[in-house]
């Protein structure tokens, strides 16, 4: 039977979640109430901030031993036996009921983890009362393979970069997104305003599946009628090839999740639209 996980109550993927929402707050220059509560629930002296660093030591320590690594998992599976439950639920409960107050629960929990599988198998091992023998052994296998790097070459390259961005101090992070940001500005000064506005989008909400997505789709309701309407101003040749792809033009569907090639698509449309205007 499968264990029952909850991120609800995963401190690792709350914080994740949290820290995400810090960058996205950020980048779009609104309120910063991501930060606040952060600092409020990890100060230094709560069970959470205890519960989070037994989390991250298990995601990110590495060893090449696997015995090395067994010892690393049984002392803080110790370590986490010896935290105050009843404070650390009830310092749980508070955190998601603020962010609960603050965001929209659905739209934060949906924002795909990396690593899940991980995160999942950490809390299965520390905190899964209901967890059978072999459930257990399972996530104690998962954790092991992870820290010894076995999985590591079967990792798509991206997550790779950003493990290692992950590690990087505070202004370390600052000065490469300072570059990155630079880079992206030159690179792109070229580009029409919409499809400008679609990559910042993109990069906003990377982190939020759902509100990146809702965006899409208005964006592809606006080009099928401002396909439509351009349509009617060319010869019937060029009318019916501009139906034909209004036709093949479909929304993200709700199963659907957000991919690179989804925006590119929209890049194209947007060239089209932006070639049809100029030619007018």
């Amino acid at each position: 039977m499968k264990p029952k996980h909850s991120k609800y109550k995963n401190t690792g993927i709350l914080f994740e979640l949290l820290t995400r929402q810090i960058t996205s707050e950020t980048i779009s220059n609104s309120q910063p109430k991501a930060v606040g509560i952060l600092r409020k629930f990890f100060g230094n002296n709560s069970a959470l901030v205890k519960e989070y660093q037994i989390y991250n030591a298990l995601l990110t320590k590495r060893f090449e031993k696997e015995a090395n690594a067994a010892v690393l998992i049984e002392t803080l599976v110790d370590a986490h036996s010896k935290l105050n439950k009843s404070v650390l639920r009830r310092e749980r409960y508070n955190l998601v009921r603020e962010i609960k107050e603050i965001y929209n629960i659905e739209d934060f929990f949906k924002a795909k983890v990396p690593n899940y599988k991980i995160y999942a198998s950490v809390y299965n091992l520390l905190e899964n009362k209901e967890a059978n023998p072999m459930s257990i052994v399972d996530s104690k296998v998962t954790i092991l393979e992870h820290i010894t790097n076995k999985n590591l070459l079967n990792k798509p390259k991206k997550e790779i970069v950003m493990e290692e961005y992950e590690k990087f101090d505070k202004e370390t992070r600052a000065l490469t997104y300072k570059m990155l940001m630079e880079k992206f500005n030159e690179k792109y000064s070229g580009l029409a305003d919409n499809q400008r506005i679609l990559l910042k989008e993109y990069v906003y909400n990377v982190s939020n599946s759902p509100k990146l997505k809702s965006f899409i789709n208005e964006e592809i309701t606006k080009i099928k009628a401002e396909i439509e309407i351009l349509s009617e101003n060319t010869d019937q040749v060029t009318k019916i090839k501009l139906t034909e792809v209004k036709n093949l033009i479909k929304p993200l569907c709700k199963k659907s999740s957000v991919h690179d090639d989804n925006v590119i698509n929209l890049l194209n449309y947007y060239e089209l639209i932006n070639e049809l205007k100029s030619a007018q």
